[in-house]
């Protein structure tokens, strides 16, 4: 799914090209607007995943009917956790009889396969899925040297299930229930080498100078090559380490439809998310020698129920309502660890929290002629967090914390000067509670995240063209985060800190389209987004965080779509330009990127496809890391997957 949505306009795409990090803050995500942990994913209207870590590895294109993007704060409907926008995942259901298997073959052994069913019969439809995925180490373009490496401990498997059966008591009601499965075992390898630097990581711990057991790497200057390449021994001593990942979700839906046809529903929910992590440490003196194994595991749980109501006032005003009640919980025991030396086991840090959140919409839309006025109110109310934290040195650290609520509104208009042309603004208020995770890290009480969310925007058509341009701006008096920054004491070194801080987050995003023939099109687009941090609302000193929010991240995001289609035959070819990044954290300024696809169908029943990423074999990344060094976590290089479809 990520990669389907890479091209969409205002999305910024981050990821590290593997799989074996996909917990925690080396996850790959989207973010829309610019706004680093604003972007709510839910599935068929259900939060992803209840403390805000998600990743869109975990949804399988074979389940989705479709996807819907709300670009700028999605306060009313769906949560003013909801800052940057949403994306809502619908998954497919059984309409007609169809038998679907897919077979594909690609770069570095990769397999992957996929059979489907879907049928209808009376009351009663189904859509049922099962997909493997499977890859060997992956390649990438080393930056220094521009050659070919190999990403060691990089490969993974993944098997996943979708059961969505749905029963039709009448044409006003029904009930759904559907099950998603996910099981992936990646390895982890955290960083790629830079095997630029291992001559002066190996002089230097010869020499004594360096002792990464010890953070030695803070007695070196920081323009010594030793000292930038710290990170590249990650792929030393995790060889062998690798992650599990288990998703598990139930749901179960009734809708009903009033005399008005407006669809209303009780949904119930069960999501658990599993995550378990095995990784070798060696000797630094000797890095064939192990010293100890550390192993993290967590399980996160979110049961709840979503209400939605809906009535028809008048003959352009409708009114809708709903309830989300929620009860989520996380446990994880962070890093314990097994030396080998003495064969004690210690524990590392351990986390219990759990909370409840509820919250109650009310949202008016009323058409006046060729304005839609859409009002509306939220109550957010998020319970105390109730949890513990103990170290590895036995220290209980409480994580309760007082209940947070609040009232927000919201205002979406929209005028149609004809059937081509209209011009849309909005505004909601935002508020969200910190987690408790975010408590335990922080540098000082945490205050609610306040602000508001601004977007105005104009769409168009006019011959054989369509346009789209709209400009937000998220003012946040309040916004909280984990960000790794140099210390106030000791610039040299860093350490991570939550905080409050205010700020203010501009962004734009254009697109156009043009269809030259029944044979031709064009499509093109711009995605920019830029933070200007202004003051830590509860701290007495200020950081460097401009640096961070701005330098991690690509903030111009430009794409080019060719397409061609006769026939049988179907083609493409899509350009990406990456351009603002900091060279302090990325290997360059700016990447380009070509991808090709091609679709043949045999017959009506088979069809035969390509896929071409990474046409040049480019060295690049979409995301850095403050402390791990330049070019630490780049993309896959030049890979292709060839397959075929056969459905009847």
């Amino acid at each position: 799914l990520q990669e389907a949505l890479k091209f969409g306009t205002g999305l910024m795409f981050q990821s590290q090209g593997t799989k074996g990090t996909s917990q925690g803050t080396m996850n790959s995500k989207i973010i829309i607007r610019g706004v680093e942990k604003g972007t709510l994913v839910l599935v068929d209207g259900v939060p992803l995943n209840q403390s805000g870590r998600y990743n869109l590895e975990d949804i399988s294109t074979e389940m989705v009917e479709k996807v819907e993007i709300i670009r700028g704060g999605g306060a009313v409907l769906y949560g003013s956790e909801a800052t940057g926008g949403v994306i809502n995942i619908i998954t497919k259901k059984g309409e007609y009889a169809s038998t679907s298997l897919d077979i594909a073959y690609g770069s570095w052994g990769k397999q992957k396969y996929l059979a489907s069913n879907s049928g209808k019969k009376d009351k009663i439809s189904w859509f049922l899925s099962y997909s493997k995925d499977k890859r060997k180490n992956m390649e990438y373009v080393d930056r220094e040297y521009k050659q070919t490496r190999t990403y060691f401990n990089s490969g993974y498997d993944e098997d996943s299930t979708l059961e969505k059966i749905n029963y039709d008591f009448d044409k006003n009601q029904s009930l759904e229930f559907m099950h998603t499965y996910k099981n992936t075992f990646a390895y982890y390898p955290i960083m790629a080498p830079d095997y630029s630097s291992k001559p002066a990581l190996d002089d230097a711990i010869n020499t004594g100078i360096f002792s990464p057991n010890n953070n030695g790497y803070d007695k070196l200057p920081q323009d010594d090559p030793a000292w930038n390449r710290y990170h590249r021994w990650w792929y030393v001593f995790n060889e062998g380490s690798f992650t599990k990942n288990r998703n598990s979700n139930y749901d179960l839906k009734y809708t009903f439809k009033d005399n008005d046809g407006i669809n209303n529903y009780i949904h119930l929910y069960n999501n658990e998310n599993r995550y378990y992590m095995d990784r070798n440490r060696p000797f630094f003196d000797d890095y064939t020698k192990l010293d100890r194994k550390q192993y993290s595991w967590a399980k996160e749980q979110a049961k709840g129920v979503n209400i939605r109501w809906g009535k028809k006032l008048a003959e352009n005003n409708y009114l809708y309502s709903g309830i989300d009640y929620a009860k989520s919980s996380f446990w994880q025991d962070s890093y314990a660890e097994f030396k080998i030396a003495n064969g004690k086991y210690t524990h590392g840090t351990i986390s219990d929290i759990k909370r409840d959140t509820l919250n109650v919409f009310v949202q008016d839309k009323i058409g006046i002629d060729k304005l839609t006025l859409t009002p509306g109110i939220r109550y957010n109310y998020y319970g105390k967090n109730k949890g513990w934290q103990l170290s590895s040195k036995n220290i209980y650290k409480s994580l309760n914390t007082d209940s947070y609520s609040n009232w927000t509104m919201g205002l979406f208009a929209d005028y149609k000067f004809d059937d081509n042309n209209n011009l849309y603004v909005s505004w909601s208020q935002i508020y969200n509670a910190p987690y408790a995770t975010d408590i335990s890290a922080a540098a000082n009480k945490l205050e609610a995240e306040t602000g508001d969310a601004y977007t105005i925007g104009y769409s168009g058509k006019v011959n054989k063209s369509a346009y789209g341009i709209n400009y937000t701006m998220t003012k946040m008096d309040n916004t909280f985060g984990a960000f790794r920054v140099p210390k106030e004491d000791d610039p040299e070194e860093y350490e991570k800190k939550t905080t409050n801080v205010a700020s203010d987050i501009y962004s734009i995003g254009t697109n156009y389209s043009y269809k030259f023939d029944e044979n031709w099109n064009l499509k093109l687009s711009y995605s920019h987004a830029k933070t200007d941090l202004k003051t830590k609302a509860n701290t007495d000193q200020g950081a460097t965080y401009e640096e961070l929010r701005n330098s991690l991240h690509y903030n111009n995001k430009y794409t080019a779509s060719i397409g061609y289609e006769k026939g049988k035959f179907n083609t493409g070819i899509d350009a990406l330009l990456y351009t603002g990044m900091d060279t302090q954290y990325f290997s360059d300024s700016q990447f380009l990127i070509f991808d090709m696809y091609a679709n043949y169908k045999i017959n009506e029943n088979m069809t035969a496809y390509i896929n071409v990423n990474n046409i040049t074999n480019e060295s690049y990344e979409t995301k850095a890391s403050a402390v791990e060094g330049i070019g630490a976590l780049p993309m896959a290089g030049r890979n292709f997957i060839v397959g075929v479809n056969y459905t009847f």
